[in-house]
C-alpha cells in the first residue's frame, strides 16, 4: 500500500484556494479532513444534515461540529427536507438530497465564502459510478465517470482505493460516523458496492481497469466535443445545418447540446438522437418531441431544437375595451395603445390598426381550428393557410394571440392585421399593437 502524507497530499491542491470540504462525518470525508488539515490546506467543514434519519442523522450533525471544533476546523452545519423535496418535485430520496446538497455548496460559492468545494469520493466510487452507468444504457460521455476536477468541485481522492483510505484512517486513528443506511442494498450504489467487493476478490485490479476505460472515454468524449459546434440559443431557439447530421458520432453530440441548452440537461436518450438524425433526411415541416418539452422542426436547410410552448400562455378570452383609444390596454400577452397618425410605421413587431373597425365583443385568445382572416387586397383565407404564406413556423403557431370574434380573425399579434382593419384617410383613432415584453 502506497502511504499518502499530508506533504505528498499537498501536491494536489490549488494554491491559495479557501476550500469547502464536504464533511458527511463518514470514513472518507474525515480522511480528507486529516489530510486537508495536516497539509495546511485553507478549509472549512460543510455538514449537510438532509432529515431523513432523524436521531442518526442529528447526531451525525452533532459529530461533524465536535470532529471539527476538536482539530480547530470551522463546521457550518446546514439542515435540509430531502423527503419533502422529493415528494414535491418527483424525486427519488437519492435524487432531492443530492439536489439539496449540491445547493447548499452552490450557495457558498455564489456567495464568494469558497473557491472551491472538495468531495471525498475516490476510486472505488468511480469504478461504482461507471458501472451503474454502464447498467443503466450510457454512452461515451457517461463512461468518463467522474472528474477529479469539475467546474470548482474537486476530487483530491478520486486515484485512491477504499483500502488504502481504510488503511490511512486506522494508521491515524481517525474517528468516523457509520450511516446504517450504507448496508441498505435496496438502493443501487450499496448493491454495487457489496457486489464490487466479491469481483475485487478475483479481480483486484478492477479500479485500474476501470480507470482506463474512463480515461480513454475521457479522450474520445473530448474529441467528440471539438468536433460539434457550440450552440447558442437566439430567441428561444437552437439552430443547427441538415449537415450538422450526417456524421452520427458528432450529431449525438450536437442533439444533447441544443437539448441542453434548453434546459432538457437530462433523459435524452437513444431514440431521441436517432429521431433528429431521421429527421434531417425527412421533408421540411415535419417535427418530432424530445424529452421535457424540447422538440426538433425540420425548416429549410436547419433542424431547429425549441421549447413547446408554454401551457400558461393558454387563458380565458380577454375582450377588448368598447374604447381602445382612451388609454392603454394589457391582456394575454399584448398591449394596445392609442397612437398618432405619424407614429403608424409598422415594424419591429408593431402593429396598427383602426380601432373603430374592432367590432364589439371582439377578444384576444389563442388561435383556433377554423380560424380566418381576411387578408389585405380581400380574400378570405383560413388563418393556418395564412400563418403559412407568411412563414410563421408551426412551433410558433400555438403561442401566438390573435383578436377574433367567433371565427374571424382582425389581427395576429406580431404578425399582421387583416384588411378590415387597416388605417385609411379616414381613419379618426389608430391603435398601436405589440407583445407585451414583461409577459413573454
Amino acid at each position: 500500500m502506497k502511504t499518502i502524507t499530508g506533504e505528498e497530499f499537498r501536491l494536489d491542491l490549488p494554491q491559495g484556494a479557501r476550500i469547502a470540504l464536504a464533511f458527511s462525518g463518514g470514513r472518507d470525508s474525515a480522511v480528507l479532513f486529516d489530510m486537508l488539515k495536516s497539509a495546511g490546506a485553507d478549509f472549512f467543514a460543510v455538514h449537510v444534515e438532509h432529515g431523513i434519519r432523524g436521531a442518526d442523522s442529528l447526531s451525525d450533525a452533532k459529530f461533524a461540529e465536535e470532529f471539527s471544533a476538536s482539530r480547530g476546523v470551522e463546521c457550518r452545519v446546514f439542515g435540509v427536507d430531502a423527503p419533502g423535496c422529493a415528494k414535491a418535485e418527483g424525486l427519488t430520496l437519492e435524487q432531492a438530497a443530492r439536489k439539496l446538497r449540491y445547493g447548499v455548496f452552490e450557495s457558498l460559492l455564489a456567495s464568494g465564502e469558497c473557491d472551491l468545494v472538495a468531495l471525498a469520493h475516490h476510486a472505488d466510487d468511480q469504478t461504482e459510478t461507471v458501472l451503474m452507468r454502464i447498467l443503466r444504457g450510457t454512452g461515451i460521455r457517461g463512461l468518463k465517470g467522474m472528474s477529479a476536477r469539475t467546474g470548482k468541485y474537486i476530487r483530491p481522492l478520486l486515484f485512491v482505493s477504499r483500502d488504502e483510505i481504510n488503511a490511512y484512517a486506522e494508521e491515524r486513528d481517525i474517528p468516523f460516523t457509520e450511516d446504517a443506511t450504507n448496508a441498505d442494498e435496496s438502493y443501487t450504489r450499496n448493491f454495487l458496492r457489496a457486489e464490487l467487493a466479491r469481483i475485487k476478490e478475483r479481480f483486484p485490479s478492477v479500479n485500474r481497469a476501470v480507470a482506463r476505460l474512463a480515461a480513454h472515454a475521457a479522450e474520445a468524449d473530448a474529441f467528440i466535443d471539438a468536433r460539434t459546434p457550440v450552440l447558442t440559443v437566439t430567441e428561444g431557439e437552437v439552430r443547427l445545418p441538415v449537415s450538422a447530421f450526417v456524421e452520427p458520432l458528432t450529431a449525438k453530440r450536437a442533439v444533447m447540446r441544443a437539448c441542453a441548452a434548453l434546459g432538457a440537461e437530462q433523459d435524452v436518450e437513444d431514440k431521441h438522437y436517432a429521431a433528429v438524425i431521421a429527421l434531417a433526411s425527412m421533408e421540411r415541416g415535419k417535427r418530432i418531441e424530445l424529452t421535457h418539452g424540447v422538440t426538433a422542426h425540420a425548416e429549410g436547410k436547419e433542424i431547429v431544437f425549441a421549447k413547446r410552448a408554454s401551457a400558461q400562455r393558454e387563458c380565458e378570452e380577454a375582450a377588448l375595451p368598447d374604447d381602445l383609444s382612451a388609454a392603454e390596454f394589457r391582456a394575454h400577452g399584448t398591449v394596445i395603445t392609442p397612437a398618432e397618425r405619424e407614429q403608424a410605421v409598422p415594424g419591429r413587431g408593431a402593429l396598427f390598426a383602426d380601432a373603430d373597425k374592432l367590432p364589439r365583443g371582439a377578444a384576444l385568445r389563442n388561435r383556433r381550428e377554423g380560424d380566418v382572416i381576411t387578408k389585405f387586397g380581400g380574400g378570405t383565407k383560413s388563418l393556418g393557410d395564412f400563418l403559412t404564406d407568411r412563414k410563421v413556423p408551426l412551433r410558433k403557431r400555438d403561442a401566438l394571440t390573435v383578436c377574433a370574434l367567433g371565427k374571424e380573425v382582425f389581427f395576429v399579434v406580431g404578425v399582421e392585421i387583416s384588411d378590415k382593419i387597416k388605417i385609411t384617410d379616414a381613419t379618426e383613432h389608430i391603435i398601436k399593437i405589440t407583445e407585451d415584453k414583461d409577459v413573454r
